[in-house]
């Protein structure tokens, strides 16, 4: 064999594909990959938006604690059943007898508005996971403080003129004796949990549950 047709086999040796073969081995093994990473993706991405959404809604009750104070009124933070849902800091109307909003009945376009992924439910603290082991997390064991749903629509999270948490009783919002208040948000595409809790001092703190029989409330 001459050098010439030598180096032209060993070219056309080279330059030869994959077989069928070694082309599904392949294909198998990028789709065994694709079966592991895509649901731990999309578990990441739904604990994501639920993690948004309490930052966001942390967010939301620190904007309507600081508009009480410079108002100088009190104002409540709703859920708005839209698809999607809204949060909202209830502030407008104001009235002249010192009350303000529509009760969370109404959003106003001037009042504070985030949007709630549709995957994100409000839940009533009924619901949720832990809430003996939540509660000893931000308030004395024992304590006397009245601890209030803030997803009732009876007892929503309120904030005075002093940014306390309070609740309103015939107009005034009455902040003597303390009160805390939590609400709870499931996702309900991975059942996780999270929620914003806001101590007697007004303190804001936002938490996700761990899930499983074991799990625990951790704050972030």
């Amino acid at each position: 064999m001459s050098e010439n047709t030598r180096n032209l086999t060993v070219s056309a040796k080279r330059m030869r594909g994959f077989s069928m073969i070694e082309l599904v081995i392949a294909m198998l093994v990028m789709l065994i990959v694709a079966a592991i990473a895509i649901p731990t993706f999309m578990n990441a991405v739904h604990g994501a938006r639920l993690k948004g959404v309490i930052t966001d809604f942390a967010g939301l009750m620190q904007s309507g604690r600081i508009r009480a104070v410079d108002d100088d009124r009190y104002y409540s933070v709703y859920v708005f059943g839209n698809n999607p849902p809204e949060g909202f800091v209830d502030i407008y109307p104001q009235n002249q007898n010192g009350t303000s909003g529509s009760n969370g009945t109404v959003i106003d376009p001037r009042d504070p508005v985030i949007q709630i992924s549709a995957e994100i439910i409000q839940q009533p603290q009924a619901a949720a996971p832990s809430t003996a082991s939540l509660k000893l997390l931000f308030l004395p064991a024992n304590t006397p403080v009245p601890l209030q749903d803030g997803s009732s629509a009876a007892t929503p999270i309120t904030f005075g003129p002093r940014g306390l948490p309070c609740q309103v009783n015939a107009g005034v919002c009455n902040s003597v004796g303390s009160r805390a208040y939590w609400t709870f948000f499931q996702n309900n595409v991975t059942q996780g949990w999270g929620a914003v809790t806001v101590t007697p001092a007004g303190r804001i703190q936002r938490w996700i549950f761990t899930g499983g029989p074991a799990g625990v409330w951790a704050r972030y």
